[in-house]
């Protein structure tokens, strides 16, 4: 498993959450979203400077991006691309064994 945020996004991230080099970021998705696994909406992030048994890790402008374990489930072999447009928000894309292809979603708004 690959985690991959690109430079927009982190900047996306940084400034939603108003972070500071050294900082950390979780992905996660909601519990509830257990069943039936759905590559959708369900994605989420926070702000975690201490990761907890991380599965996945990258740093991208100080800020180190992750995935705990406890959401192994839904991100087991699929490589993981963080991007963010404008138009569009923020998007999850899935590469690897049973993945979707990928799934974009408008965090601004879910956020609202």
């Amino acid at each position: 498993m690959k985690l991959t945020v690109t430079q927009a996004a982190s900047q996306y991230i940084i400034q939603q959450l108003q972070l500071t080099a050294g900082d950390g970021v979780k992905f996660f998705t909601s519990p509830e979203n257990r069943q039936p696994v759905k590559h959708g909406p369900h994605q989420e992030f926070a702000q975690d400077n201490q990761a907890d048994r991380p599965v996945a890790l990258t740093e991208v402008d100080g800020i180190n991006y992750h995935i705990n374990f406890a959401d192994n489930w839904f991100f087991a072999s699929h490589d993981t691309t963080v991007d963010y447009h404008p138009d569009t928000g923020l998007s999850f894309t899935y590469a690897g064994i049973d993945a979707d292809g990928g799934a974009s979603i408008n965090y601004e708004k879910y956020l609202m």
